[in-house]
């Protein structure tokens, strides 16, 4: 029977988490047969003499806290069982569980996960004291691993499976490190995700990260937070204990929003920030903006073919749509503007303005070819942004689909801010009755069909491209950063 069969079910996840993300491009430098070098390193029989020292304080009630401290500095790994730990955590855990087997027990999932957290946490230790030549090559795993088993518990609560009772010398995940020290081990988990983030925020010093590629990157930054791209499967580091319900705290929201504008933001990753930022249950504040923005969108259409107030009306839900984007920034916070790229409208207003300078015949008359200039803007948009997001080493294919997704969102924001100003500004600024025949007062152009859509078009591709183009006069950021200036963490 393979090792794996006795693994029991509920640790399954627990055991894709460790093997998935990073761990793939890391174990792709290693020799050829290194599934026969994990088996000859890690044994059943190897697990109880390795962790002796614990097993001993194990069913002691009560057990002390420094003893079990110095029960962890007396587990020593040999340098082949640290690479095998480290490059096939899978392994050792579905050895763990052989060994319980062997012993004649039942692998219980939270007994296993203890004696796998023993080990993590002795190697942990022997890496950042080592001076070997290679140390420094490993800790970057070491980190991983370290915060992968020590946050397992967190993703479990209310489940009996893994939630004891408090302070019973039965309950593994709160008394891993002695009697009570279920704070401890939250503690621990968080310092192991700050030491983690430090190293995915520069995974490119690494030998053994340099080549991982932004998917695996990805999946493995959303695991500091969630179990998956989804805000219910986010996961809380509150001290409450284990069997309590707990929301994300403060902390938890924080790295979130670090992995957001570091990371996913950057790399373009919008859906995933839109199904990560809205707060618990509907986000009735996104379906009121997308609602209202759809609506003057559909107003400014018919306004295309028939006279009257319609692009009026579509001014006026456009400005509603950000009068209520703006309301449920106050409200929710920065997470959840993050979704709307609000750089974007900011920007665009700037090319508005330099537009309305320009002399009024781009309006007034435009440009039998205006469709060719306005196609050329926005290829040119579509351009700078591919080769942005190529160069945060994404993928050709995903680069593409990724910026013409952040294209869109542009547009819609140019278009709507377009016709806002356009409709309900420009002609303030503009004269009356511009010379030449069959020339319009702009005032008067929104009561046009077809000329008042090539105007918006030539407006909105031009408010567009210098959007774009103009992020690189601002801090040298994205166009996806969000709209603030300042920071105020190390980058950690």
């Amino acid at each position: 029977m393979s090792a794996l069969a006795h693994l029991p079910s509920q640790l399954h996840p627990f055991r894709d988490r460790l093997t998935a993300g990073v761990l793939p491009a890391a174990r792709a430098t290693r020799p050829g047969d290194w599934e026969t070098r994990d088996s000859d390193a890690f044994q059943a029989a190897d697990i109880i003499p390795l962790l002796r020292p614990l097993l001993l304080l194990e069913g002691a009630p009560h057990a002390d806290r420094d003893a079990m401290e110095e029960a962890l500095g007396q587990v020593e790994l040999s340098r082949t069982r640290l690479i095998t730990l480290l490059f096939s955590p899978d392994h050792v855990l579905e050895t763990i569980a052989s060994a319980f087997v062997a012993e004649g027990h039942t692998p219980e999932p939270a007994r296993v996960w203890s004696w796998m957290c023993w080990i993590t946490e002795a190697a942990h230790r022997q890496l950042c004291a080592s001076t070997a030549p290679d140390a420094h090559l490993m800790r970057p795993l070491a980190h991983r691993l370290r915060f992968l088993v020590l946050s397992e518990p967190l993703r479990h609560r209310e489940d009996p499976v893994w939630a004891g009772d408090p302070g019973e010398s039965a309950d593994p995940c709160g008394n891993t490190f002695g009697y009570r020290t279920w704070s401890l081990l939250v503690l621990r988990a968080e310092e192991a995700r700050r030491d983690w983030l430090a190293v995915l925020n520069a995974y490119q010093s690494s030998p053994l990260l340099s080549g991982v590629g932004s998917d695996a990157l990805d999946a493995e930054l959303v695991l500091t937070v969630a179990d998956n791209w989804s805000r219910r499967s986010r996961f809380s580091s509150s001290h409450h204990p284990l069997d309590e319900p707990a929301e994300p705290t403060v902390r938890d929201n924080a790295v979130l929003g670090h992995i957001v504008h570091r990371h996913l933001l950057p790399r373009f990753r919008i859906l995933h920030v839109t199904r990560l930022a809205p707060p618990a249950g509907r986000d009735h504040w996104r379906a009121a903006v997308l609602t209202l923005a759809t609506a003057a969108l559909l107003a400014a259409v018919v306004g295309g073919f028939a006279s009257g107030y319609w692009f009026h009306t579509g001014a006026a839900l456009a400005g509603l749509a950000y009068a209520v984007l703006v309301t449920g920034v106050v409200k929710q916070g920065p997470l959840w503007a993050a979704q709307w790229l609000l750089r974007y409208p900011a920007a665009a207003a700037f090319g508005l303005f330099a537009l309305l300078a320009l002399p009024m015949n781009w309006w007034s008359d435009p440009h039998p070819r205006w469709g060719i200039a306005a196609f050329v803007l926005v290829a040119g948009a579509l351009g700078y942004l591919v080769v942005e997001v190529r160069n945060h080493n994404v993928s050709g294919r995903q680069a593409f689909c990724r910026a013409l997704g952040v294209l869109f969102i542009g547009a819609v924001h140019a278009f709507l801010l377009s016709l806002i100003v356009l409709v309900f500004v420009a002609a303030t600024y503009t004269e009356s009755a511009p010379d030449g025949d069959g020339r319009i007062p702009m005032h008067q152009l929104w009561h046009t069909t077809g000329l008042a859509w090539q105007v918006l078009a030539l407006a909105t591709a031009w408010s567009l491209v210098v959007g774009v183009f103009s992020q690189i006069l601002w801090d040298d950021r994205p166009i996806t950063a969000p709209l603030a200036h300042l920071t105020w963490n190390d980058g950690g």
